[in-house]
């Protein structure tokens, strides 16, 4: 199966962190200039991981429960709207509804999520997509993902570690890239990419540059595959 293209897109100081809250530029207005980036990309919907989801869904203890046999996945008629997606390997996000800011909900999971889990995400709405045993077979989520709902792009907007995985699973297309003119410097402050197991590094190729509004650089980038 075909997986849809993954656009990492990410705003970041000049030294590649990743906490807007700290800078002078955050806010509402860098909210709407990411935004509107993100809208001139043109994807099916975006990927984030549970930790960047705890600041809009409930979240509570994991839900593993042994399960016997293959996970069927649980997905759900988007009624044209883009995709919300979130890696939640362990069960523990909470949502009340399968909508999340005007978009489908679609929640991927490991196959030791409890059945009654899952059972409780489908009748709110929610579609689950199973990752594995372990919930890392991110690309065989991606292409159901990609065949279940038709999605041929989409833009992955998580922290250092999703961001990490998916790179360390060579499963990034391009790269987006919105350099804000700060210095953060802090140590400790999270990075666009921080994957905890050994990485190779990628070349990229350039596919345009732009100067935005207050000095802003919107960078794009090809991952150059051998």
């Amino acid at each position: 199966m075909q997986k849809p293209e993954i656009i990492c897109h990410m705003v970041t100081s000049l030294d590649g962190r990743i906490v807007a809250e700290r800078w002078p530029f955050s806010g509402p207005a860098l909210v709407d200039l990411y935004e509107s980036v993100a809208e001139r990309l043109g994807s099916d919907g975006w990927i984030v991981g549970r930790r960047t989801m705890e600041d809009h869904l409930p979240v509570g203890e994991p839900q593993l429960a042994p399960v016997a046999g293959a996970r069927i996945d649980r997905m759900m008629k988007p009624g044209g709207r883009s995709l919300g997606i979130c890696f939640d390997r362990q069960g523990r996000l909470r949502p009340e509804t399968g909508e999340i800011d005007g978009d489908h909900l679609v929640l991927v999971v490991s196959e030791q999520v409890s059945e009654a889990h899952v059972a409780q995400l489908s009748a709110q709405g929610v579609s689950v997509v199973f990752s594995g045993p372990h919930g890392d077979d991110i690309s065989g989520a991606l292409s159901r993902i990609a065949a279940g709902f038709g999605a041929k792009q989409l833009l992955l907007e998580g922290g250092g570690q999703i961001n990490g995985a998916f790179l360390g699973a060579n499963l990034i297309d391009q790269t987006s890239t919105l350099i804000l003119p700060v210095l953060d410097g802090q140590r400790g402050i999270p990075v666009i990419y921080d994957h905890e197991r050994e990485t190779k590094p990628v070349s990229l190729e350039l596919l345009s540059t732009e100067i935005l509004d207050g000095g802003i650089v919107w960078l794009r980038h090809r991952v150059a595959r051998n």
